[in-house]
This record gives structure tokens, sequence and C-alpha cells, in this order.
């Protein structure tokens, strides 16, 4: 069969994926399933990039360079796709390489050069093209990126080279790669980071020539631009300097100096409580591979817990005391490999992207606070057998806990990808709504961790200073709410920190407040609550 042959079966065989696949936006960022997608659709796009160049004598030389950086990339990925999606940088580029350099390489292909341009392969480009990551999705993958860097105090120049944490891995940056960082900065108001992903991008753009740039829709006036919005706040007279000096602008770079400072960035919203911001990002530091090697959280005691159910005198837990107060401890080995596999199946299909709740008007939303999937167990449909799974793991917590489970709320299956975190939070809502007012609030927490986590996503508390590793099988158990008092627990503020490598999953149950007034009445007059109102409802209820 013949080279040309071959061409075109692989086209015909592409046409005809491009045909039956769907468009529907898909969630590239929280799942490595989709983004494994994205790999192999990269590859069916570099498949056709290569097919026209073959055609177009005249442009070979320009679309094969364009064809042999994208494929660079991939070639790392052959044979090893789940590590290459491992990868925080590739996950990066992959997202911000799809959203981006396919437009201006279509429109490049476009370009009349005596012959009809509506090709098989423009066509088929142009069907692709139409579910590839968004805005939206390439903002989520520098989020990401950025979210890594502050809470593990990297710089901008190790990270483009690969090491991230003290952990060096496959692959770097590429110039487009750090502006589109450097973009995501401003808007973020952290000019200072800004200012560094910027000028790695100038050293970045002499790697390769004029042509390719070109092609790419990016040359140094970007990024100068980019880098004048950064120094109008702080220098303006470097600004006017730089823009001026630079021969795409002359004297007009003084008007668009000044048009920056007229219309200067607004001022940066933070994710995070500045006040718990730096001790976060601290503990988060303290159990990463760079500093840690494998550190265990601090514990107060380590023991076996035979205490809370009768069962546990013939099946006791090991278990680490983290804090007394509040209380929260570290169970060992609740869960074993074949529940895991179990819930992960049971859930995988289901997964959506993880919302938070708004209390005050009871909806959800997507927020960047919190980047995950996640699904609420058990579903409608789920078989029996899966069904008395959760109800034995619901037991189980009965038995760790000592606490009234009557009441079964769901439990809730997260999976956090690249970049994932949930920023600091209290569990509990403190406040008023129909659901809060029959069950109460959120007394306690049950977090199973249902893998080990190659790199980043321990379980921080900033204002007790104590940071937990995620450990396969285990569960994190804390109290949101005094058991004497009834009063909250201010200091059970937690959040996720940012995963960097690999995928995290997790299970968490919460435990009804009025479920263990009786169980656990209170001892000891609440200082902040008022329960007149809560607890006429709970008895009137009950009596029914």
């Amino acid at each position: 069969m013949t080279s040309a042959l071959l061409l075109k079966v692989s086209i015909i065989c592409i046409s005809i994926l491009i045909i039956m696949g769907t468009v529907s936006h898909k969630n590239y960022i929280t799942s490595k399933e989709k983004r494994m997608q994205l790999l192999e659709k990269d590859r069916q796009l570099i498949i056709l990039l290569n097919s026209y160049a073959v055609e177009l004598q005249d442009k070979i030389d320009t679309l094969r360079g364009v064809a042999k950086a994208f494929r660079e990339r991939l070639y790392e990925a052959n044979g090893r796709e789940e590590e290459y999606l491992s990868n925080p940088l590739k996950n990066l580029f992959l997202v911000r390489q799809m959203h981006e350099d396919w437009d201006p390489v279509e429109k490049f292909m476009q370009q009349t050069v005596g012959q009809d341009y509506n090709s098989v392969q423009i066509k088929s480009i142009e069907k692709l093209h139409q579910d590839i990551p968004s805005q939206d999705d390439l903002n989520e993958a520098s989020q990401a990126i950025f979210q890594i860097i502050h809470a593990y105090d990297l710089e901008p120049k190790d990270v483009a080279r690969g090491l991230v944490d003290g952990v060096q891995y496959s692959g770097n940056l590429s110039a487009k790669d750090c502006i589109a960082m450097g973009r995501y900065s401003l808007k973020t108001g952290n000019f200072k980071v800004a200012s560094k992903w910027l000028n790695l991008a100038k050293v970045l753009l002499m790697d390769r020539p004029r042509k390719y740039h070109e092609v790419m829709a990016v040359t140094h006036t970007d990024v100068a631009l980019l880098l004048a919005r950064y120094l109008i706040g702080r220098n303006v007279s470097s600004a006017l300097e730089m823009l001026t000096k630079d021969s795409m602008f002359g004297e007009t770079g003084k008007a668009v100096a000044w048009h920056f400072y007229d219309n200067a960035p607004p001022p940066r919203t933070h994710l995070v409580s500045t006040e718990w911001k730096e001790s976060f990002n601290h503990l988060c530091r303290s159990v990463s591979r760079r500093q840690s090697k494998g550190s265990k959280p601090m514990r107060l005691h380590c023991r076996y817990n035979t205490t809370t159910a009768p069962f546990l005198k013939l099946a006791p837990f090991r278990m680490e005391e983290l804090s007394l107060s509040p209380y929260i401890v570290l169970y060992h080995n609740v869960l074993s490999d074949g529940e895991i596999e179990k819930l992960e199946r049971m859930s995988e299909l289901f997964l959506k992207r993880s919302t938070v709740i708004n209390v005050k008007n009871n909806t959800r939303h997507v927020s960047p606070t919190r980047t995950a999937d996640g699904v609420w167990l058990p579903l409608p449909h789920t078989k029996l057998d899966d069904r008395m799974l959760l109800s034995r793991i619901s037991l189980r917590i009965g038995d760790l806990t000592g606490l009234d489970m009557t009441h079964g709320r769901a439990m809730q299956f997260l999976k956090y990808g690249f970049g994932g975190h949930f920023v600091p939070h209290h569990d509990y809502f403190n406040s008023k709504t129909p659901l809060l007012e029959a069950v109460g609030d959120r007394f306690a927490t049950v977090l199973f961790y249902l893998n080990n986590v190659a790199h980043g996503g321990a379980t921080a508390f900033p204002k007790l200073n104590i940071a937990v590793p995620t450990q396969k099988g285990s569960a994190l158990f804390w109290h949101n709410i005094d058991g004497q008092s009834y009063d909250y627990e201010d200091l059970t503020f937690h959040g996720a920190c940012p995963l960097i490598s690999g995928t995290k999953m997790v299970l968490t149950r919460w435990i009804d407040e009025l479920d263990q007034m009786f169980l656990l009445p209170a001892v000891i007059p609440p200082r902040s609550r008022n329960f007149s109102s809560i607890l006429r409802n709970s008895v009137l209820q009950n009596y029914k």
C-alpha cells in the first residue's frame, strides 16, 4: 500500500470518528478520563496537520516545523498516558495548547495558496475544533498551576523547567504556556508573579524561529504589552521607556502606556482568607516532598479504640489522636481495597463537577474555591449489593465515632485532579434553613481517604497547625460542634492542599447534630447559640 493511500485511509478513519463523536462540553480539568480523550484528539489533529502539509509543498517547512514542535510533547505520552497526565506541567500545556494553538494554525492553513482550502483536512479540523477546551478550561488549568505555586512557595522559573516541589517532572513549559500563566497572574492581581512568567516567556520566544511564533500568533510585542501592564502600576517611566523603545510602538508607546495607567486592573480577590492563607500554605509545605521527606502528622497519642462500640472489643481500630480540643482522630485501615474498588466503580460514571452550597438561598454553584468531581451516594439506581456496602460503612462509622447515625445522610464521593483543592472552610453552616432546623447542623465529619496520593493533597487545619497526608483506607474524624456545650468548634477551620500529581479520592459522611442530643446531652450552657426554636421544631416533629 502506498504512503499516499495510507494517508487517505487515515484521514477517512479520522473523519468517521469525528462524525460519530458528540459535541458537548467536557470537564477537562478535574477529569483525567476527559483529558485522555483530549490527548487522543490532539493526536488526530496532528495527523491531519501533517497530511495537509504534504499537499501544500510551498508551506511544508513552516507547517512541519509546527507539527514537530507539537509532536515533541506527545512522544512523551506514547505508551504511558497515565504518567503523562499525572504531570501538572503536561496538564497545563495540553489544555493551553488545545485552547490557543490550533486556532492560528487553522487560519494559517486556510490562507489561499492556489488550492481549494476547503480540503478534507481543514474540514476535519473544523469539526474536531467544536469540542476543545474553552477559555474557562484554560483559566482553570492556569489556576491549578497558580494554586500549586503559591501553596508550595515555588518559583515560576523552576516550575517552567519541570521542577515542582522538589520533584523533577519530565518536560517543561513553552513561551505560550508562560504567557498564559502571566495573563492569569495579572487577572488575580499578582503582578510580581506575572512579571516573572512574562520575562520567562521573552527568553523562551528565542528558542524557536520567528515563523513559528507568527503561526502561533504570539510575538515579543504581545509580551511587552503584558509586561507594560504590570509595570504601569509601579513604575510608569519604566513602562514608557519599554514601549517607546519597542520598534512596533515608537512614540505611540506613550499613548498605550497612559491607556494602561487609566485602565488599571481591579484589586486582587483572595480565594483564601488572608488571615490564614500563609498558615494554610505553610502546613501544605510541611508535608510536601521537598520538606517532609515522608513525615507523618503530629500526634498526641496512638492506641487501639475498643470503647466506642461493643464490636470494637473484638475488632479494634488503630487510631491516632491529633487533637483533643477540638477532637480530631485518624483511624487506620478502616476500608479494605475491595471496598474502595467498589466505591470507585459505583461512582465513576456519575461524577460531575462538585459544587458549594449557599445556605442563604439554599442553592449550589460551581466555585473556584473547590475543584473536584463528585457524586452523592447512594444514587436512585444504585444496586442492592452496593447499597449494602454503604450501609456497612455507615454502621462502621457509628462504631468508630460512638455517635447516633439515625438519620441516614448520603455520602459524598469526591475525585480531585491536578491542582484540585478546597480552600479553608468550616463544615458547619451556622445558618437557619428548613433542613438544618429538622436535623441540626453538621455535628461531626468523617473523611475517608481512598488512595495514596503521589504528590500533594494533604488535609490542613491552619488554626491548629495540623496537616494530615492522605493514607489509603484511613478515616479522619473530627467534631465540628463541641459535645459539651454544642457551640461551634471554630478551630476546625480546614482545607485540602492543592494536588500536584495523580488523583485524590475521598468519601465524606457528615453526622447530624440533633441525633446526638440524648446521647450527648449538653453539660455546659451554649455561649453563642440559641436552640429554643430548633429544639421546639424537633420535638414537635418527633411527636407527630
